[in-house]
């Protein structure tokens, strides 16, 4: 009996876990700010795959005057960017740290996970939101090196999500 009724508490858990996986995507939208970010011009084959598109944001390339880590970082640790808008209307890096940062108004926090340093002395991270499925063929893409302006969500509690994505040239 007492076997029973707990795993009737397990699936029932199961299920609200399940509900709240296909909520959040909704939350996220209604909830959280929406921000335009702007990607790399990358060659056009190595973007698009079927009905995926990957996306490389410049936001996501931190350069040393933006950078306020005291030490070097280790693969994969969790950085806070803090992003403000530009005149163009896309958001731009302001600052990236290990620590948490007060946003102005305007500005957003995105959380991002350390890559690599370049050659440059960039520092990489990755939003967690590089791929973008959808149906490709809506794109007029006109460059073998385009550009696309991603529309994206962000909620207090720290995801982020995709929205909509438009190409520029």
């Amino acid at each position: 009996m007492i076997r029973k009724k707990l795993l009737m508490i397990l699936v029932g858990f199961q299920v609200l876990f399940l509900i709240g996986m296909v909520l959040s995507g909704y939350v996220i939208e209604r909830v959280g700010d929406t921000i335009t970010l702007q990607t790399k011009a990358e060659p056009y084959d190595y973007i698009v795959f079927e009905d995926e598109i990957t996306l490389n944001f410049t936001a996501e390339e931190i350069r040393p005057e933006n950078w306020f880590m005291s030490g070097e970082p280790e693969s994969n640790q969790i950085i806070y960017v803090l992003l403000t808008p530009s005149e163009q209307g896309y958001y731009q890096v302001k600052a990236a740290s290990d620590k948490k940062m007060d946003a102005d108004k305007n500005e957003v926090i995105i959380k991002a996970r350390y890559s690599y340093k370049d050659h440059e002395q960039n520092h990489i991270v990755r939003f967690g939101i590089d791929h973008y499925r959808t149906d490709t063929s809506k794109f007029a893409i006109n460059s073998s090196y385009p550009r696309f302006n991603v529309e994206v969500a962000l909620s207090p509690w720290g995801q982020s999500k995709v929205v909509d994505i438009e190409v520029i040239d």
